[in-house]
């Protein structure tokens, strides 16, 4: 070898080594640069919606590195802001705590989740069932159980007595008016009897099971989850300096609310604390919370997939969320003040939590976990597309009350879906794509609600998947009819009102007689109508629904009282004599309070 050759030989290795040196990134280098741009993209994204912040705690965890922002106010009039001991309500994410609970049951042998409920409850509780077929715990964690859904005394401001659970849920309005097994209908009932047979089984009340085997061996120590939070005293100091708000960041007054079936929303603590939760459920070895590691990967094993297809939809009760990895479970929560979310994804050993101060929101609470785990893509689409229009139609979701004044509530909740060019569709004004026959996906929307599945039912028809529930063909004639129920109803309130205006001027100025029976009628149709605002006035004010009975009762009586005018107001209309218009005010009065009584009847506006 000449002394060129060597001396090219030493460049070229000396060339190698400093590629080596400064090139190379090691792992945990190569793990470091990959937070690093997570955290960027949350802080861009923080910095982005600013504006659309109250109080906000978020944690991202990707693998050993955790990523924490805290932004805005926990109370903004006074300028407390968010800190580490800031408590925010969990709301609905509290129920990951029963699921948890039920699965240390099931590895303890004591809970089977195939086995009817029923063994697990006491003889004299009494049940919501009025099918046949058994219910067992795994419909209670698919929400498939078949119970429908109650607006009244789900959260209530200042009750004036503390309940058991047990009472709780056997004073609770529900029907379970579908087959166990046959629709996705979220149910807050199913979830606190799920609590309960915690309690039956474990021997001790529930709140007690999750201090003492949730709680405090993963050292939650900042975290409450008793209705009134009792159960720790340095929660309920912490949550009098927290304020909600609105999504215009409106103060809400009040915004502290009891939840007498507290385990499926009254968990409040601090990020921190909801990060310890978070890490054992994303260990990878041993956790506190099992004895096995193979219970807690069965945990987030999927159970329930979305009809006719291999996507997930739940695993042991947490919802799936599509996404770009497509192994994310987790959920969602709201109280009448707050938001959160809680996402984790075991195989990326990676996780997201949201809490804020925010009443339905969405931005941070969806937002942050797709812009972590990324959108889903659909991969399994064979080229093959339906006609859409076959699913036409309106929808109603099947998680909502059957009975009582509350039903009508749906009428509010029921969507239009219509074809969209050959093969898509448009739905409440979103526009969704057709990856293959019965799947449809939107970019209108985050992708918690992106993924939409049509199925066909024997008895049910036409049936829409989505995350938390399935939605119900609605034929268009009951639609129509529901809807021109109500249309007539205002017509006859704007008709009495404008008599009674007449008849009270006519009466002043020209001295002519009322008719009394007839002026009577409309006064107690104005009456009625403000007894019916007054009731869902105090609806949405929480109020238990004990308070509303007095209300309901006057609604009957005036349906007695109306029946009994409407054949005296008939009877004297034959036998009077009346011109044309006065004649016309007659009829209408009648009629009309006809139609107040009707759909009085129909929606159960009464006790």
């Amino acid at each position: 070898m000449n002394h060129h050759t060597n001396q090219f030989s030493k460049v070229s290795i000396l060339y190698l080594l400093f590629l080596v040196l400064f090139t190379f990134d090691s792992p945990s280098t190569l793990s470091a640069n990959v937070a690093d741009s997570i955290e960027n993209k949350v802080e861009e994204y923080l910095k982005e919606h600013e504006k659309d912040i109250a109080g906000l705690a978020t944690m991202v965890i990707d693998e050993d590195k955790l990523i924490y922002k805290m932004k805005g106010y926990a109370d903004i009039e006074n300028q407390i802001p968010v800190t580490e001991d800031t408590v925010f309500e969990w709301g609905s994410v509290s129920k990951i705590l029963i699921w948890i609970s039920v699965m240390q049951l099931v590895e303890q042998g004591q809970i089977d989740l195939e086995t009817d409920i029923k063994t697990y409850l006491p003889d004299d509780f009494r049940t919501k069932n009025t099918y046949e077929e058994p219910v067992t715990m795994r419909h209670l964690m698919h929400h498939t159980a078949g119970f429908d859904d109650s607006y009244t005394d789900l959260m209530i401001h200042h009750p004036p007595e503390k309940h058991t659970l047990k009472e709780v849920l056997e004073n609770a309005d529900i029907k379970q008016v579908f087959p166990p097994g046959d629709v996705v209908a979220y149910s807050n009932y199913g979830s606190g009897l799920a609590a309960y047979i915690v309690e039956e089984v474990s021997g001790i009340d529930y709140h007690e099971y999750v201090q003492q085997n949730i709680f405090k061996p993963l050292h939650m120590t900042k975290t409450a989850i008793d209705r009134e939070l009792d159960d720790n005293e340095w929660v309920r100091e912490a949550r009098g300096e927290v304020e909600g708000y609105t999504y215009a960041l409106q103060l809400i007054e009040p915004n502290f609310y009891t939840i007498p079936m507290y385990p499926v929303g009254s968990a409040t603590g601090t990020a921190a604390d909801l990060q310890r939760l978070m890490q054992a459920l994303l260990a990878e070895d041993n956790t506190p919370l099992f004895k096995n590691k193979e219970t807690l990967d069965q945990l987030f094993e999927p159970t329930l997939y979305y009809p006719g297809t291999t996507i997930p939809r739940i695993a042991n009760g947490f919802f799936y969320l599509p996404s770009k990895s497509q192994h994310v479970y987790g959920h969602g929560g709201n109280s009448k003040a707050f938001s959160s979310s809680f996402y984790v994804d075991r195989n990326e050993r990676t996780g997201v939590i949201v809490l804020t101060n925010i009443k339905n929101e969405s931005t941070f609470t969806t937002g942050i976990p797709e812009l972590i785990f990324g959108e889903y893509v659909h991969v399994e689409n064979n080229g093959n597309l339906e006609e859409s229009s076959k699913w036409n139609g309106v929808y109603e979701p099947a998680r909502l009350p059957s009975s009582g004044f509350s039903k009508v509530y749906g009428l509010f909740l029921r969507g239009k879906t219509t074809q969209s060019e050959s093969n898509h569709l448009a739905i409440n004004g979103l526009q969704y794509t057709q990856l293959e026959p019965g799947i449809y996906k939107t970019e209108d929307s985050p992708s918690l609600y992106s993924l939409d599945v049509y199925s066909e039912h024997p008895q049910l028809q036409n049936v829409l998947s989505n995350t938390y529930s399935d939605l119900l063909y609605v034929p268009y004639y009951n639609h129509v009819l529901e809807w021109g129920g109500l249309v007539f109803c205002a017509a006859a309130i704007l008709f009495s009102f404008i008599y009674v205006i007449i008849a009270a001027i006519r009466r002043i100025w020209t001295k002519q007689p009322l008719h009394r029976l007839l002026f009577t009628q409309n006064i107690l149709n104005l009456l009625i109508f403000t007894n019916v605002l007054w009731i869902v006035y105090k609806t949405a004010s929480m109020v238990s629904y004990a308070f509303l009975k007095p209300f309901l009762t006057l609604n009957l009586i005036y349906i007695v009282i109306a029946l009994i005018n409407i054949v005296f107001l008939t009877v004297k209309l034959k036998n009077q004599r009346l011109d044309k218009r006065e004649k016309r005010f007659w009829i209408m009065t009648i009629i009309f309070t006809v139609i107040l009584c009707v759909n009085m009847l129909y929606w159960e506006f009464y006790f």
